[in-house]
């Protein structure tokens, strides 16, 4: 037989459900408060996410191809080659990223999108010479040829990492709704 309910028990129970109903209300209060991005936070956030996934493959490419140089080993000039090719798929690829992004809804939004096709158009550029120049390293060529024939890549991809991040300076600058996008958009920290 099941033990009668005291006030005491009863108190707690009332006391649990208003506890469970304030919590309710609450969580329901907060996700309405500041739990939408705005159109343009969310573009920035594009943009930002975009470059910077590309920016980490240059650095992991570069620091890869760096420590092969210093450490020369078996299937070095293969390895390398390999880091290369990886720095021209990522950079094809966020070209490509960049050019499909639309163009926020803002007034200076056709502006900002021009200023992502100029950019695109620059990686693609980069892209191009570093697929020759690696074309020109035969494949019997050594250590010392290679480094020789890759390193004038080196500071067009520092290049375009500096122009990266003057062109969503830039962008930043264009509007005031789309610098509050970049300054909300957590993925742009990288570029402040």
């Amino acid at each position: 037989m099941p033990a009668p309910h005291t006030s005491n028990d009863r108190d707690r129970l009332g006391l649990v459900v208003a506890v469970l109903a304030l919590t309710a209300v609450l969580a329901a209060t907060a996700a309405g408060c500041g739990g939408s991005k705005s159109a343009e936070e969310k573009w920035a956030d594009s943009v930002c996410t975009n470059l910077g996934n590309w920016k980490s493959q240059v650095k992991q490419s570069t620091d890869d191809i760096a420590a092969k140089l210093r450490s020369p080993q078996q299937g070095t000039l293969a390895a390398m080659k390999a880091d290369v090719q990886k720095l021209v798929d990522a950079t094809q690829e966020l070209a490509q990223n960049l050019n499909a992004l639309g163009a926020p809804k803002t007034d200076s939004g056709a502006q900002a999108k021009q200023q992502l096709a100029t950019l695109a158009s620059n990686l693609q550029t980069t892209t191009d010479k570093a697929k020759q120049t690696l074309a020109t390293v035969p494949e019997s060529a050594g250590l010392t040829e290679t480094a020789q024939k890759l390193a004038p890549l080196a500071p067009d991809l520092q290049s375009l990492a500096a122009e990266s991040k003057s062109t969503v300076q830039s962008i930043e600058a264009s509007s005031s709704d789309l610098k509050k996008g970049f300054e909300q958009a957590d993925s742009c920290k990288q570029f402040r």
